[in-house]
């Protein structure tokens, strides 16, 4: 069973970084390969660092894309209330057919509203994403080495040890001379 650290999860992991990751699957893979050597998993974590907000526009909207996208929302919510309604009034069968009549029309006009009112400011279609430059796989002290063990990164390979992950985040020191 898992189990929340005692003093909360309101602060970054404290511990020493065992290695560092381009992807977030590469650094999962790292902590399962230490669980699957059976060794101490509790207290281990996967920082992402350098955050970025991705925004990846996905095509423009049209008042006709708009409109199938709220028919199709309205759609789906009526016939689920419908259904509902129908569990608990079994004799009003006709709901089967008016919710989603309802729902169909009451999509369409909330979806052509809203884009009329964000038309100018936003006529495309994305999707969003949060993405890290580096995983950072981090290990308490008392484990630390145990698990670089496991993972590849024998003693001094590696990428960072610190105290803490924001100390391993500082930049280098620029060259003398």
């Amino acid at each position: 069973m898992f189990q929340r650290s005692a003093t909360g999860d309101q602060h970054l992991p404290r511990g020493v970084v065992v290695a560092s990751y381009e992807t977030y699957d590469q650094a999962q893979a790292a902590v399962a390969k230490v669980s699957g050597a059976e060794a101490e998993v509790v207290g281990l974590a996967i920082i992402g660092n350098d955050l970025k907000l991705v925004e990846r526009i996905v095509g423009r909207l049209t008042w006709g894309k708009v409109a199938l996208q709220g028919a199709m929302r309205g759609l789906g919510f009526g016939a689920f209330i419908g259904l509902v309604y129908l569990l608990f009034v079994p004799e009003a069968i006709a709901s089967v057919l008016l919710f989603p009549a309802l729902g169909l029309a009451f999509g369409i006009l909330l979806g052509v509203t809203s884009h009329a009112m964000t038309r100018r400011k936003r006529d495309f279609a994305s999707v969003q994403q949060v993405l890290a430059a580096r995983y950072d796989v981090v290990a308490p002290q008392e484990t630390a080495g145990k698990a670089m063990h496991i993972i590849g990164q024998r003693g001094g390979a590696s990428p960072a040890a610190a105290s803490s992950p924001q100390q391993a985040e500082q930049p280098p020191a620029p060259p003398l001379g």
